[in-house]
């Protein structure tokens, strides 16, 4: 019995719908499967979607992972799925997790933005960026910075179109301090 891990990338073959409670409706049914599947084969690891991608990472032993990942190739919400780590591995690094899902989080725009992406396309991902994002979702496991996907999408927007978030604010906070001193001026 030999343990091993295993990251794959796909492109979702779905459209996508308006997110509930986190999570993309398509992708939260693959999620219940997966929990389900994995825990009776011991399969550990995570699930992180974005921008129609998939990536996911493996840990369990190599018989169980290999005839999930060729279900997972087979799978018609699945194109383009691409091997992107495949290696033994000497002891688990994830536990307690039959599927972790990460949702869209600071740490996620914090690496894309680091990395110089626009978007998630983790089937142009180097091994490094593999190993992080790894990492990433092990980490988030434990530490969970949640960010809402709306959120992020208009703050997106508002990157590109040059508006800051935080100068909208000051100037919200500024007009309001006016308000509040012409307010204050009239009570003397």
């Amino acid at each position: 019995m030999s343990l091993i891990r295993l990251a794959y990338a796909s492109e979702a073959t779905f459209n996508e719908k308006p997110v509930e409670q986190g999570v993309e409706p398509n992708v939260a049914r693959i999620l219940m499967t997966s929990r389900k599947n994995n825990a009776k084969t011991q399969i550990v690891g995570g699930l992180y979607y974005g921008d129609g991608c998939f990536f996911q990472y493996l840990e369990g032993e190599e018989e169980a992972v290999k005839e999930l990942y060729e279900r997972i190739a087979a799978d018609d919400r699945h194109r383009t799925v691409t091997t992107l780590v495949e290696e033994p591995l000497s002891a688990r690094t994830f536990s307690n997790w039959s599927m972790k899902y990460v949702p869209l989080s600071s740490d996620v725009q914090n690496f894309l933005d680091r990395h110089g992406m626009k978007s998630f396309q983790p089937l142009n991902f180097t091994r490094p960026l593999c190993e992080e994002m790894i990492q990433l979702i092990r980490d988030s496991s434990e530490q969970g910075r949640v960010v809402n996907h709306s959120e992020l999408a208009s703050s997106r927007k508002a990157a590109s179109s040059g508006t800051s978030g935080i100068g909208i604010g000051l100037v919200v906070a500024g007009v309001a301090i006016v308000g509040a001193l012409i307010y204050a001026a009239t009570m003397l």
